[in-house]
């Protein structure tokens, strides 16, 4: 795996400790800073709940176990960007454009968040690893586990 998948997945101490306290807080109030009254607002709940303990599953899990939890949170981010492309090209009604404010969400904003985020998280949830090509099996940056 390359460099990125190294520093995204390290499962470093300081990384580890230092967002936990985050992850917890956030996962368990979530549902208390929103307002559930539509099926659509509980399943984001659910998914991002999901994500948070996905994340703290792969930091405190043994390496065995924790890369399946990062494929799962990468799957979830997959589906988000896949959801937010088909919202974008078919629900919108936005026209695709060229022009325009970089921070407003758009057709094109969709494209290039799913082309550079969710294909790759597509591709480690699907094999283990952010490229196509197979990497050595002694370099396995989880380690032992």
């Amino acid at each position: 795996m390359g460099g990125f998948g190294q520093t995204l997945f390290a499962r470093s101490p300081f990384i580890r400790l230092s967002l936990t306290p985050v992850l917890v807080v956030f996962a368990a109030s979530l549902p208390f800073m929103t307002e559930l009254n539509s099926p659509l607002r509980i399943g984001l709940v659910a998914a991002m709940d999901a994500a948070c303990l996905a994340l703290l599953a792969g930091f405190w899990l043994p390496a065995r176990y924790s890369h399946w939890a990062f494929r799962f949170l990468s799957a979830l981010v997959f589906c988000a960007y896949a959801a937010y492309l088909g919202y974008e090209f078919f629900i919108s009604g936005e026209e695709f454009e060229f022009a325009g404010s970089e921070d407003a969400s758009s057709p094109l904003s969709a494209l290039l968040g799913f082309i550079v985020i969710g294909v790759p998280s597509g591709t480690y949830a699907l094999l283990g690893r952010f490229t196509w090509r197979k990497e050595d099996e002694d370099h396995h940056f989880l380690g032992p586990g």
